[in-house]
């Protein structure tokens, strides 16, 4: 995390964001665990009392960090801030392109949008269907 924010000021990246990004599988051997069922899902027993500490290496760090991790990580904040800066703009848009078989509402986007239904079908002949019966 302290890297990422090093690499782009801007990130400003929390630990959730990193355990999004990592999975560290640690095989540990607790003495006497405690569950709070008897699936055993969730551990109940304080950290302090495992017996045992998982102390990543300063060498480990370093190979996790070359990895791709960072840039994986970067890349999405910077995707976080450019989404937040498009809510921000105000600017709408009239019609979506690039989506096949998508066809818009005639008040789609405008001010009459909330009079508008959304129709969803599966397969292109239930969706000629429904515009064929719109039409009547």
């Amino acid at each position: 995390m302290s890297i990422v924010n090093k690499k782009n000021k801007n990130a400003n990246l929390k630990a959730h964001a990193v355990k999004n990004h990592l999975w560290v599988f640690v095989n540990a051997l607790i003495d006497k665990p405690a569950f709070d069922s008897q699936t055993k899902k969730t551990l109940t027993i304080r950290q302090s009392s495992f017996g045992s500490k998982c102390e990543l290496s300063q060498e480990f760090l370093k190979k996790v960090s070359k990895s791709g991790i960072v840039e994986s990580l970067l890349s999405w904040a910077n995707f976080k801030q450019s989404k937040d800066l498009k809510k921000t703009d105000g600017t709408k848009r009239q019609r979506i392109t690039g989506i096949t078989n998508l066809e818009d509402a005639n008040d789609a986007g405008g001010k009459s949008s909330d009079k508008c239904t959304l129709i969803l079908t599966e397969g292109v002949s239930a969706k000629a269907l429904a515009v064929s019966c719109l039409a009547i």
